[in-house]
């Protein structure tokens, strides 16, 4: 099969996969992220700090321009971000390995896997497609430019984009270097590599400087103090052992991978298995080159992501997006080696077919549950029952189809798994003015105000209880401690007219 049609083919089966949910509602952080936030962005904020070095944001704001607040635009850049990747996939894995056979299983394995989807369906996850192209086209220029330097010019220009997309990229400097060990000359290309450390220790400075500022904005988003470190021994094999087990078999795919706590037993093979992971990684850095460069992939991807502080999430399925990409290339190598065994040809050809009609039957099925709020948060009840925001997000699906007694319930259950959640508090207040049970409603409100006191949502709740109660002076109190906050809010400056 000619290149052409091979990245024709390639491009066809990711639209095939996901153009069909192109019309899937904004969900999730989508909602605060865009549609509440873009339409009171203005080109001075959209193009100054702190946006200048989140190149998505710039994207997302232009989308809005065009076409308005409607998902189809933003999740169609995703999508199209996505075939880029794997177009160049399959380039770069051909040009490592000199064969196509292996980059194309590598490219097909990673349009279809489901573990893209966070990165590609869900709009707010596309920024970590977006700098994992630009970081792909980087690398693909420079191994180009060995003689023509205005791709050299291109490939540094390219990685300054991926940078500017997401401080993820960081770390992906060691690629370039993993390659010219493996791959060039280091001793004679090492001066070619000085510009894009000087890209990367410019940033890890400017985001280590400003992790204090990333802590507390967490800590106030989360209602609790984020103290303290995750443990990397804990913390490494858990991340390690649960995306190699996601990548060999991806289901319990859920936003929140909150199900962390595991038998001694458990925990151990985790270990064990983390721990012949980094061992394959360093005999094959030894002796198998070909495998090792993409074993070293994996890892260096996903540094970032394993960082002790507790500014993420130990595991979650758009963190390793890009370090995929080295799993799915051994993935093809070892398909290639089989292959070209006489007798386990047919056998080969059998199990890889049944594998990827597993993984698109699996990313078809995971696509749907992201159709809208209420089918996403459905799909992650039964996948991350201790997470308090999982409870929380019921609560809403079942107050915006009016059960409010089932939604109390919801909000119940999430604040006794975080006892200092002001939204669940404020949300179970909704509930109860529903109802009206305006002495319920108030003591929550309260409840979340003393955890949260700029829930300004609260003070506007507050104001139409006292209002209904005809104590006008108290809800006007209430609506100028929500106008302190918001002052340009239309609801709140209607309630304030009403009440004039």
């Amino acid at each position: 099969m000619g290149s052409k049609k091979t990245l024709i083919l390639l491009g066809s089966i990711v639209f095939l996969l996901y153009v069909p949910f192109l019309g899937n509602a904004f969900v999730s952080d989508d909602i605060q992220g865009i549609v509440q936030q873009v339409p009171t962005w203005t080109w001075l904020r959209a193009l100054g700090w702190p946006s200048f070095i989140h190149l998505n944001v710039l994207l997302q704001y232009l989308l809005s321009l065009l076409f308005g607040l409607v998902p189809w635009p933003f999740r169609l850049l995703n999508i199209l971000v996505h075939t880029g990747s794997v177009v160049l996939v399959y380039l770069l894995v051909t040009r490592i390995s000199q064969h196509p056979r292996i980059g194309f299983v590598a490219a097909l394995v990673f349009a279809v896997h489901p573990l893209v989807i966070e990165s590609v369906t869900w709009i707010s996850g596309g920024v970590y497609s977006l700098y994992s192209l630009f970081f792909l086209f980087s690398l693909y220029l420079y191994i180009l430019a060995s003689k023509k330097h205005w791709l050299y010019v291109g490939s540094l220009v390219s990685f300054l984009l991926s940078l500017c997309t997401s401080e993820k990229a960081i770390s992906l400097v060691f690629v370039f270097i993993v390659y010219e060990w493996f791959f060039g000359t280091l001793k004679q290309q090492w001066k070619k590599l000085i510009p894009f450390f000087v890209l990367s220790s410019s940033l890890i400075l400017f985001y280590g400087l400003r992790i204090g500022e990333r802590m507390h904005a967490l800590a106030t988003t989360s209602y609790q103090p984020i103290a303290g470190l995750y443990n990397p021994f804990v913390q490494i094999p858990i991340a390690v052992s649960s995306y190699l087990s996601l990548f060999v078999f991806p289901t319990g795919l859920t936003l929140y991978h909150s199900e962390l706590s595991f038998a001694w037993w458990d925990f151990l093979l985790r270990v064990l298995v983390t721990l012949g992971f980094v061992g394959c990684t360093i005999y094959t850095f030894v002796k198998r080159k070909a495998i090792g460069f993409w074993l070293c992939w994996f890892f260096i991807a996903l540094v970032p992501m394993l960082t002790p502080f507790k500014v993420g999430w130990i595991v979650a399925e758009r963190y390793v997006y890009l370090g995929l990409i080295g799993l799915c290339a051994v993935g093809g190598i070892l398909f290639d080696v089989v292959m070209h065994r006489k007798r386990w040809y047919v056998p080969a050809v059998l199990v890889g077919c049944l594998a990827i009609m597993f993984f698109c039957t699996q990313t078809v099925r995971r696509n749907s549950e992201w159709r809208n709020e209420d089918t996403l948060w459905v799909a992650t009840a039964k996948t991350s029952p201790s997470h308090p925001a999982t409870w929380n997000n019921m609560g809403d699906v079942y107050a915006r189809h009016g059960d409010q007694q089932q939604a109390a319930r919801m909000f119940l259950k999430a604040i006794a798994l975080n006892p200092q959640y002001a939204d669940a508090y404020h949300n179970l207040g909704a509930s109860y003015l529903r109802m009206r049970k305006f002495p319920e409603a108030k003591q929550r409100y309260a409840q979340a105000l003393s955890m949260y006191p700029a829930l300004w949502q609260s003070y506007r709740d507050l104001a139409v209880i006292a209002y209904e109660e005809h104590d006008v002076q108290m809800a006007k109190t209430y609506l100028g401690q929500a106008l302190q906050f918001v002052p340009n809010d239309p609801i709140l400056l209607k309630l304030q007219s009403l009440m004039q």
